[in-house]
C-alpha cells in the first residue's frame, strides 16, 4: 500500500476515536458539573482541559466548556475538528474506502458543522454526536475488507484509545467528586455495565485498576495495547517493511500491562497508566518511521 494511503487510513482511525472519546468525556463531565455543584465551575472545567492539553484561560462554566470541546473544523483536538479531519482523510482515500463508510462519516460531519448539536441541551447533544459516530464505526466494521487499510485504521484507533483512556484517568473524577466521580469515569468510557458485572466494590481505585488492566473490555489500556499489537502483526503478514522497532515498542507496551495483572496497588496502577501513555507515543513514532516516509505528515496537535 502507498505510504500516503496508509497514513490516511491510520489517521481516520485516530481522529474517529478522538472524537468519540472526547464526546463521551464531555457528556459525562457536563452532567457531573451541573448535578453536583460542590466544586467551582472553573475548577471543574480546568481538570478536563488540563487532561486534554487544551488552554482554559477564559473558560469558567459548563456551557463554555461544551463550546470549547465541540470546537471548530480548524482544531483537530476538538470533537468537530477531529470528525472534520477524519472526513478529509477519508476523502483522500475515497476510492479505497467503502461508500457506506464515507457517507456515514460525511453525515456525522454535516450534523456537527451545521449546528444541529445545539438544538438540544449540551449533554443530549453529545449523545447525538455519539450516535452518529456509532453509525460510522458500524459501517467500518460491517463493510471494510480486512486488508492493509483496515489494519492501519485499527492501529490508529487502538493507539488513540490508549492515549484517550490515559487522559480520562488523568481527570481524576474520583478525587474531585469522591461520591459521584467513579461512576462518571466509568460512563465516560462506556464501562459502567462492564465494571458492575465484575462484582468489584465501586471505588476510585477499583475503577482505575479496571480501566487499566481488564483484559476483556475494549476500552481498557491492556485491551487497547493488545489490539495495537494485533494490527501490527497483521501488517507484518503483509510484509515488505523493516518494522522491528515498531514490533518492539508495541510488544513492550502490551507486555508491561500483561505481566502487571493481579496488582492492586494504586501507585503501581497510576505508574502503569503513565508508562503506557508514553509507550503509545513511542509506538506512534515507530509507526511513522516504518510506514509514513513521505514529507508532509499530518500535524497532530496533542
Amino acid at each position: 500500500m502507498l505510504s500516503r494511503l496508509a497514513e490516511a487510513f491510520y489517521w481516520i482511525g485516530r481522529y474517529l476515536e478522538r472524537a468519540e472519546a472526547t464526546a463521551r468525556l464531555l457528556a459525562e463531565h457536563y452532567h457531573l458539573t451541573v448535578e453536583d455543584r460542590s466544586v467551582p465551575e472553573d475548577v471543574a472545567a480546568a481538570v478536563v482541559l488540563d487532561a486534554l492539553s487544551l488552554p482554559h484561560d477564559v473558560i469558567s462554566s459548563p456551557t463554555e466548556l461544551v463550546r470549547a470541546l465541540l470546537g471548530d473544523v480548524a482544531n483537530p483536538s476538538t470533537v468537530i475538528g477531529a470528525v472534520g479531519a477524519a472526513r478529509e482523510n477519508a476523502r483522500s482515500v475515497r476510492d479505497a474506502l467503502p461508500g457506506d463508510v464515507f457517507e456515514a462519516l460525511n453525515g456525522a460531519h454535516l450534523t456537527l458543522t451545521r449546528g444541529l448539536t445545539a438544538a438540544a441541551s449540551p449533554g443530549a447533544s453529545m449523545f447525538r454526536v455519539l450516535e452518529r459516530l456509532m453509525i460510522v464505526n458500524g459501517a467500518i466494521e460491517w463493510t471494510m475488507t480486512r486488508d492493509e487499510g483496515h489494519y492501519f485504521l485499527s492501529l490508529g484507533r487502538a493507539l488513540e484509545r490508549v492515549d484517550m483512556t490515559a487522559r480520562l484517568l488523568d481527570v481524576r473524577h474520583d478525587l474531585v467528586w469522591p461520591d459521584t466521580g467513579p461512576v462518571a469515569t466509568l460512563r465516560s468510557a462506556a464501562a459502567l455495565s462492564a465494571f458492575l458485572r465484575t462484582g468489584e466494590t465501586l471505588t476510585g481505585d477499583t475503577v482505575r485498576e479496571f480501566l487499566v488492566l481488564d483484559p476483556t473490555f475494549p476500552r481498557t489500556l491492556l485491551h487497547s495495547a493488545r489490539a495495537a499489537e494485533e494490527a501490527v502483526r497483521g501488517l507484518q503478514v503483509q510484509g515488505g517493511v523493516d518494522d522491528a522497532a515498531l514490533v518492539r515498542e508495541v510488544g513492550l507496551m502490551r507486555a508491561r500491562l500483561e505481566f502487571a495483572g493481579g496488582t492492586h496497588d494504586p501507585s503501581v496502577i497510576d505508574q502503569l497508566c503513565h508508562d503506557t501513555q508514553v509507550s503509545g507515543v513511542a509506538t506512534a513514532a515507530a509507526v511513522a518511521d516504518s510506514y509514513f516516509r513521505q514529507a508532509g505528515t499530518i500535524v497532530w496537535s496533542h
